[in-house]
C-alpha cells in the first residue's frame, strides 16, 4: 500500500509539473505574440509615414525619366559623400539637364556617432520633412545645401532651427518643416531607409550604382571619368 501511495504521489506531481509547464509555455507564447503584434503595428505605422515623393526603395528622384538611373547611397554627415558630391555633382546635373540620366538619392543615417547630437538622423529627418513640405525640387536644393554646410565630425552639427532655415532656403515651408521635425514624423521612415541599405549590401558611403550595378572607383582614375564611362556604356 505504501508503494502504491508513493507511485500515486509521483504521478500526481508529474501531472502538476506538466500543467505548470504548459501554462508557462502558453504564457511565453502569448507574450511573444503580443510583442510581435506590437512590432508589426510599429512597422505598419512606420511604413505609412513615408514622405510624399519617396519611392518604395526609400529613394528620391532628381530629374525626369531617363535611360540611365544613377543611384546614390549617402549620409549627410559623411565627408567622403561631400567630396564625391563636389566632384561628381556638376557632371550629374549636366547629364540630368540633357535628359540622359536621372539621379535617385537614397539618403541614410548611420553616422550619428560622428556628432554629439545624432546629426545624421536629424539631417535626414529634415530632408524628409522638406520633401513632404516643399516637393522634390526643394529636397534637391536642400540636398546640395546640406553638403555645402556639412558640420565637422565630432561636433554638435547644425541645430534643428538651422536645418529648418536651410529647408526654407531650399523652398520648403519652414513652419511645416519645424513642426515635422518636432513630431518626428519621418523618424521611422529614416530608420527603415538606413536598415534597408544594409539589406541592400551597402556597407559604406557613398555608394553609387548605374542602372542597379555598383560602381567601383579606381584609385588612380578620376571618379568623373569612371562614372561618365559607365553612364555612356549603359545608354
Amino acid at each position: 500500500m505504501q508503494a502504491e501511495q508513493a507511485r500515486a504521489e509521483r504521478r500526481r506531481r508529474s501531472v502538476v509539473v506538466a500543467i505548470v509547464v504548459v501554462v508557462l509555455i502558453a504564457a511565453v507564447v502569448g507574450i511573444g505574440i503580443a510583442v510581435q503584434s506590437n512590432r508589426d503595428g510599429a512597422v505598419k505605422s512606420g511604413s505609412s509615414a513615408a514622405p510624399p515623393g519617396a519611392n518604395a526603395n526609400f529613394g528620391i528622384y532628381r530629374g525626369g525619366p531617363a535611360p540611365v538611373t544613377v543611384t546614390v547611397y549617402e549620409d549627410f554627415q559623411c565627408p567622403f559623400c561631400r567630396e564625391f558630391e563636389q566632384q561628381l555633382g556638376p557632371t550629374l546635373l549636366r547629364d540630368i539637364d540633357k535628359g540622359e540620366i536621372r539621379v535617385e538619392y537614397r539618403p541614410i543615417a548611420f553616422l550619428d556617432d560622428a556628432s554629439t547630437t545624432n546629426y545624421s538622423s536629424r539631417a535626414l529627418e529634415t530632408a524628409a520633412c522638406t520633401l513632404a513640405h516643399g516637393g522634390a525640387s526643394a529636397f534637391a536644393k536642400l540636398h546640395d545645401l546640406l553638403f555645402q554646410n556639412q558640420p565637422e565630425e565630432g561636433s554638435a552639427g547644425l541645430s534643428n532651427s538651422q536645418l529648418a532655415d536651410l529647408a526654407q532656403q531650399a523652398g520648403a515651408d519652414k513652419a511645416a518643416v519645424t513642426d515635422c521635425q518636432a513630431k518626428g514624423t519621418y523618424d521611422a521612415w529614416a530608420a527603415k531607409a538606413t536598415d534597408q541599405s544594409s539589406k541592400d549590401g551597402v556597407n559604406s558611403t557613398p555608394t553609387y550604382l548605374v542602372n542597379g550595378k555598383k560602381v567601383t572607383f579606381v584609385q588612380n582614375q578620376s571618379p568623373v571619368t569612371t562614372l561618365t564611362d559607365l553612364i555612356k556604356a549603359a545608354q
